[in-house]
């Protein structure tokens, strides 16, 4: 059996919205990040801006995927990341599946007042099918939801928004040496 590691503490965000919907990162995040002693951090799409990317990388490494916003600021990172920490094989993903069905989806809210979760869940698991942890955003609600043996992990928004109630939201995943996953929601307060 390969020697496994030590634990990983991942920083995890989503939906920064920058500068779309606020100007900056807000400074009490970073701050936040680097006392929690981050080895990484994910980004799980929607942060519009390349210069979100190199704030985020003077704290840790940074893993990040496209999210429907950025494809329209013309942010061009990847759709989905994969990474395997501590035998805890990760997908990573913002959610919105293809801009097609986020267009549905869009359309569906706005005409019948509607998000329905459990469809995102629905393709996250059946495009990830072997994946242990999948995280994402998109939907601006903070998530930690067991599908089967598939941990799906939400951090909610980092842009203030009706659904974290106007509260920038962040996630920590803890992943120990025998691939124990454990989740934590923060916000901050201002």
């Amino acid at each position: 059996m390969p020697q496994l590691t030590d634990t990983i503490k991942l920083g995890v965000l989503a939906d920064t919205h920058i500068p779309d919907r606020i100007p900056e990162l807000p400074p009490e995040l970073l701050v936040a990040l680097r006392q929690a002693k981050v080895d990484k951090i994910i980004h799980a799409g929607d942060a519009c801006n390349r210069q979100v990317i190199h704030t985020l990388e003077q704290i840790a490494p940074v893993s990040i995927v496209q999210g429907n916003r950025d494809w329209l600021f013309g942010l061009r990172t990847p759709r989905h990341v994969e990474m395997v920490i501590n035998n805890v094989r990760i997908k990573i993903a913002h959610g919105h599946h293809s801009i097609l069905i986020y267009s549905f989806y869009f359309l569906w809210v706005k005409l019948f007042k509607e998000l329905n979760i459990e469809r995102y869940y629905k393709h996250l698991t059946q495009d990830f099918p072997d994946a242990d942890l999948i995280i994402f955003g998109h939907t601006h609600y903070q998530a930690a939801k067991w599908v089967g043996s598939q941990l799906l992990f939400n951090p909610g928004a980092v842009s203030p928004c009706k659904q974290n109630h106007f509260h920038s939201q962040y996630g920590i995943i803890t992943i120990t040496p025998d691939g124990i996953i454990r989740t934590e929601f923060h916000q901050l307060e201002t």
